[in-house]
């Protein structure tokens, strides 16, 4: 009898122990930030509180600024699958150099200033990444945010 009262409570306890994050986010258009809201439905993480990218350009390179930013520090924080893409019209793009990932631990921001990424030239470029972060702990959370510059 010890034991089941033991074991109903410590499952009463691990039910009822640990916080549940739930915030929703808000996107305004054309714009690379977001805006915590309350009254958005709570179907994203709610982890970067901030991302931003842009490049630009010599003859062979390009460089790349880019920022995510979270309210508290993150196990990883930063930017997965950086491409530079580059196109002839501005319509059709295809990839000419995967930089890979750039993350950084248990920070609350992770930035790229002009970071050097050289290229053939003659074309029209712009860079892709997904900005993330990811919490740490036993129900870590995490965010991933799809963004292209301009």
């Amino acid at each position: 009898m010890k034991n089941k009262l033991l074991a109903m409570g410590m499952t009463g306890v691990l039910c009822l122990g640990f916080p549940i994050k739930a915030y929703g986010a808000e996107i305004e258009k054309g714009k690379n930030t977001i805006a915590l809201s309350e009254s958005a439905e709570p179907l994203a993480a709610g982890l970067i509180t901030y991302y931003s990218l842009s490049c630009s350009g010599s003859l062979k390179a390009i460089y790349i600024n880019s920022r995510t930013s979270a309210s508290e520090k993150m196990e990883d924080i930063g930017f997965k699958d950086i491409v530079v893409q580059r196109s002839s019209d501005k319509v059709n793009w295809t990839n000419e150099v995967s930089v890979g990932d750039k993350l950084k631990k248990s920070a609350s921001s992770y930035s790229l200033a002009k970071h050097s990424v050289s290229v053939k030239g003659g074309y029209y470029y712009r860079v892709k990444c997904t900005h993330y972060a990811k919490e740490s702990g036993w129900f870590a959370d995490t965010q991933s945010i799809e963004n292209t510059s301009s």
